[in-house]
Parts: structure tokens; sequence; C-alpha cells
């Protein structure tokens, strides 16, 4: 790519002297062109699961549907339901959720909307064109309410994920823009391995399994292979270890990422913005509770229309700033992948590979 707008990613940093309200405000001028007047605009944001306390604050996403709304633009907060049965797996559930978490017509002004609506099947397949790195994922359904949207504004809260390393736009678009269908197809290579030999029939996977995917014969669990939608509750539930991830896991997923964020996002050719928050960075991301305690001080917010840049510069400002508490000792280029054990660049190296941005990438300051 040439240097220019796509792999300028523009920083307000965080200090004691600067307001992240105004912040935002500066970084967004600088990218707000993607919006046009007039436009349905999807705010992609995840808005936090039951009792989480690490995902971006209401006030924050108040500002960017302000700021929209200034542009002469229609902002609608939005999200899509998850493959674990908790607090998100339905539309009411997470509207109710994410009412308990500050997210409300009301807070953000803004409509709040499930983009794949009830059961979380809403949407249409698109196929994938190009593929790289042996990704046998050849489509995607992607969420009707964000398909139907003009343009789009990605606010991802940087923190580490046990499967990716770590999730930031990329993991944002891929798996919260679409439906169960394709949030199972890209868990598909996570797909818990059995060891029959320690199952003891206890039953507690068949309870975690929202899918009725699980049952008990002869005393051994047994799984229906088509009914199976990879949430892997079973691997987090059992008590004797009998699931565990496929060999190389968590690189292949990191490969299905970055394809089904490509897809999604060639619906919006140029108009879509990403900001990156890098505060509240956990070793876990904002589906778990508790996703753990921080792992660097607060840094600031990242803002820019090249989704491979964006996560780039966030990882490499990571690094470069020290960590503390219990993960003070660590010394990494990668720091959430090394505490997820996975190479956490391979998203961003697919992503590139697939055409989505440059890595190489302009860091510019905002006063």
């Amino acid at each position: 790519m040439k240097t220019g707008e796509r792999n300028e990613v523009f920083f307000f940093p965080y200090d004691a002297n600067r307001a992240f309200l105004r912040g935002l405000r500066t970084l967004f001028s600088r990218v707000a062109n993607v919006v046009s007047t007039g436009d349905s605009v999807a705010v992609k944001v995840h808005m936090g699961e039951y009792g989480a306390s690490a995902y971006l604050r209401p006030p924050i996403v108040r500002r960017v549907c302000d700021l929209i709304k200034e542009a002469g633009a229609k902002p609608f907060v939005t999200d899509t339901t998850t493959l674990y049965s908790l607090g998100r797996f339905t539309a009411s559930k997470y509207l109710a959720t994410a009412a308990f978490n500050g997210f409300t017509k009301r807070t953000l002004g803004a409509p709040v909307i499930i983009a794949d609506g009830e059961q979380g099947y809403d949407g249409e397949w698109v196929d994938i064109p190009k593929r790289v790195s042996n990704c046998s994922l050849d489509k995607v359904k992607i969420a009707r309410k964000i398909l139907d949207a003009d343009s789009m504004v990605v606010l991802s809260h940087l923190k580490g994920h046990e499967l990716s390393g770590f999730g930031g736009s990329i993991k944002n678009v891929a798996m919260g823009c679409v439906t169960k269908e394709s949030k199972a197809a890209q868990h598909s290579v996570n797909r818990g391995v059995m060891d029959i030999s320690k199952c003891t029939g206890c039953g507690k996977c068949i309870e975690a399994c929202a899918f009725e995917a699980l049952s008990v014969l002869e005393e051994k669990v047994v799984r229906d292979e088509k009914k199976c939608l990879n949430c892997n509750n079973c691997l987090y539930s059992c008590p004797e270890k009998v699931f565990s991830l496929p060999l190389q896991a968590k690189e292949k997923f990191q490969v299905y990422l970055a394809h089904a964020a490509a897809r999604v996002l060639s619906r919006f050719r140029s108009k879509v913005v990403f900001i990156n928050f890098i505060q509240d960075v956990t070793p876990l991301c904002d589906c778990i509770t508790p996703s753990g305690l921080p792992i660097i001080p607060d840094i600031g917010m990242l803002a820019s229309t090249d989704v491979v840049a964006i996560d780039k510069a966030s990882l490499d400002l990571i690094a470069q700033t020290k960590p503390i508490g219990k993960f003070a000792s660590i010394s990494s280029s990668d720091i959430l992948g090394k505490i997820n054990g996975t190479d956490s660049l391979i998203q961003i190296r697919t992503a590139q590979e697939l055409g989505l941005g440059s890595m190489a990438y302009e860091l510019c300051v905002t006063k």
C-alpha cells in the first residue's frame, strides 16, 4: 500500500491534563469522512457480559454517537448474540444485560439493536472469494442489521483472548458482525477433542450445552457432531478434562477470524472507521467474568480506517509499555500472545495478506 490515509493511525495518549471526551472528538474528526449525511451508522461495540467490568464505558459510546449525529448521520449501537448460553445468548437476554451494564437508548442517545435477531440467526450468507493459509471457511452470514447499515464505526476494547491471543478490531468485526452459524464455523477449528477414557458420566457438560449436542450412553459422554456449534462450554465445564483443544487450534482460529473480517468489511468498502481503546487491558476477553487484573497501565485511544494498521499499532504500544502487578516479569513483543499461548500477530498478518490493510503504519499523535 502507498502511504496515505489508510495506513495513518491517529493516537490520543492518556495523561493527567487531557480529557478523553475531547480526545474522542479530535480522533473522530480525523476519520469522520467515512460517515455521510443521512447514513445509517452501525456503532459496533461489545456491551459486556453480565457481571463483567472491563468493557467500554457507556459515556465513551455516547460521545461517539453524538459525534455521528453532529455529522448528520443516524447512529445505532449494535452487537450480536453469543454461542455460549449466558447473558447474551438471545437478543432479549443481551438487551437486558446491556441495560444492566448501562447501555440503553436513553444513556446512549441512540437505539440499541442486536443485529442478528432474537435467536441469532438473522442474516445473509455471502461467499468468501479469496482465501489464504489453507483456510476452508468459504462463506459467512453477516448479521442483518449490520448488513443493512450504510457505514460502520467499530469501537474495540483491547484485551487478551484465550483463543486468539488478543481481541481488537479484526476480532470485533469477524466474530461480532456475524450470526451464530458463522461464529460456529470460525470456532470449528476449536471443537474440543474428546478423551472418553477420562469421562465419569457426571453430566456437567450436558448441563452446559445449549444445543443438546451431548448425551450419556453407557456412562460415557456422546457428542452429536451435527448439533454441536463449537461453543466449547463442555471444555470449560468438564471437571475431568475430557475435552481439549486440537493442535494448532488457536493459530487456525486467527486465520478464520481474518477471513471473516475481510468479507464483512468488503460489504462497506471504505465506509468503516476503527477506534481502539487501550485501557483496562486484561488477559481475557470481555465475555469472561472476571477477565482478570490489568496487565499494563492505560495507554490511550487510536483511530484509523485501516484495520490491520490499528491492531498492529495497538500491540506495538502495549509492547512498549512495562507490565504491572503479577505480569511485571513478562518481557515480550507480544505480551498478550505470550499470556494466552499463541502468536497473536497471525490474525494481523493474514488480514494483510487478504488485502485489508498494511502492517506498516504512521503513528500520528494528536494534540
